[in-house]
């Protein structure tokens, strides 16, 4: 007797944004129908009944279903903190950037279904590739396997095995992994943390492992949900879970800290991730502005020029009449107001702006104008607020040697009453 079957898939933990094909066919005569239930972490979502086509197979694209499942997160796991602040542990662990989705497959004759018949799992992030990466590309270099790979969720580009990050001593961030080794083998078990000064001399060393204790998982354990892992680690994130005395702000000369991804011996299992000390400004606010990106973690930058904000009304208008029609007189006092508006609300938007980014900064920040999900934070003790980006587009104005000078536009995407 035939049955239904998968011959090609996507790899196993990939961004959900892109072409994901299941191709099916038949063991014998194909059917009427191929039948397609969709089940995300334990759950039916869908069932779908496929033509096939005149090589008697089926695709199906499991991106049409799962479109807007999956969300990089934005609380900790027991969402009872803002991701971006939290400082308690070193790591947190997701609920909804990475779920797992099975595909199952049967016949249908036109009168009778069978049960599944053949089915495989793909794990997907919150992120996207593009077309030009083609159908299906690998997603290994984010693996944390190899001093090799990448691994760090950001759309940053490392330069000879390191990311570079720019940071003030006050800015608040994470960086995301992948912690799993059943799916996609990794054996990294802890991360090593190193303080630098100028000369490149050691200040402080500190080992940290993954596990429950410091708010992750193994990486042997199933919840597929917490493979997608938190490294809180931005300087002010890093002074709230650190040993006493290693943190960045306890050590006055320092320039830069490194940290890595490691197995149980040592042996390094990721590029490094390189955080370099800058200024900000001291006579202003300065603003971090924070986004989902394409790899299925957050990215940041800071605007450290002066910024601008500005509050817009918007009402609906409408004239009404004056004076009291029922009384035995008609009159009317002279503060009496004939337009009145319904509907009042306004808005808060702000500009921000830097004379002095980069030319791996201004390239990162074109991935803020594909983000879904954008954060802003003012000031050193302010909180993080959900805004949008009206800047559509910016204009990119290069000053002296190799530094360029953006501004952009927000508004606060939450409405004020008023």
């Amino acid at each position: 007797m035939s049955s239904a079957q998968i011959d090609s898939k996507p790899t196993l933990i990939v961004p959900s944004n892109q072409p994901l094909i299941f191709t099916i066919s038949d063991t014998g005569t194909a059917p009427d129908r191929f039948v397609v239930w969709v089940d995300e972490d334990g759950t039916q979502i869908g069932k779908f009944y496929l033509t096939p086509n005149t090589n008697n197979k089926a695709h199906f694209n499991l991106a049409e279903v799962v479109r807007d499942r999956v969300k990089v997160d934005d609380k900790i796991r027991d969402e009872s903190a803002t991701l971006l602040s939290y400082d308690t542990k070193p790591f947190t662990t997701g609920r909804n950037g990475l779920k797992k989705y099975q595909v199952e497959v049967g016949q249908f004759s036109g009168s009778t279904e069978s049960s599944p018949q053949d089915s495989d799992v793909v794990y997907l992030l919150d992120g996207a590739e593009q077309l030009s990466s083609g159908l299906h590309p690998s997603y290994a270099n984010y693996y944390p396997t190899h001093p090799s790979k990448k691994t760090w969720l950001t759309d940053l580009e490392p330069v000879n095995d390191i990311i570079n990050v720019n940071v003030r001593q006050e800015d608040e961030g994470c960086i995301a992994f992948l912690n799993d080794i059943n799916i996609i083998g990794s054996v990294a078990a802890q991360i090593e943390y190193k303080l630098y000064d100028a000369s490149g001399s050691v200040l402080q060393t500190e080992y940290d492992t993954i596990n429950s204790a410091n708010g992750a998982q193994l990486p042997n354990a199933s919840d597929n949900n917490q493979k997608l892992t938190y490294l809180m680690a931005y300087p002010a994130n890093i002074k709230g879970w650190i040993s006493a005395g290693k943190a960045p702000e306890d050590n006055a000369t320092w320039s830069y800290y490194d940290i890595e991804l490691q197995s149980g011996s040592g042996s390094q299992m990721s590029n490094i991730i390189r955080f370099h000390k800058v200024c900000g400004a001291v006579k202003h606010d300065n603003t971090q502005l924070a986004w989902t990106n394409t790899r299925g973690g957050w990215d940041s930058l800071t605007f450290t020029g002066r910024s601008s904000e500005t509050e817009t009304t918007q009402s609906k208008p409408y004239q009404k009449q004056i004076g009291d029609w029922n009384a035995s007189t008609y009159t009317f006092l002279p503060q009496a107001r004939e337009m009145e508006s319904y509907q009042r609300t306004n808005a808060i938007k702000h500009k921000l702006n830097r004379i002095d980014f980069s030319f791996a900064e201004m390239e990162l920040l074109r991935y803020a104008l594909r983000s879904d999900n954008v954060m802003m934070r003012i000031g050193d003790s302010g909180a993080w607020q959900p805004v949008t980006l009206d800047t559509k587009s910016y204009k990119v104005n290069q000053t002296a040697s190799r530094m360029f000078n953006i501004s952009v536009d927000v508004t606060l995407a939450q409405v004020v009453k008023c």
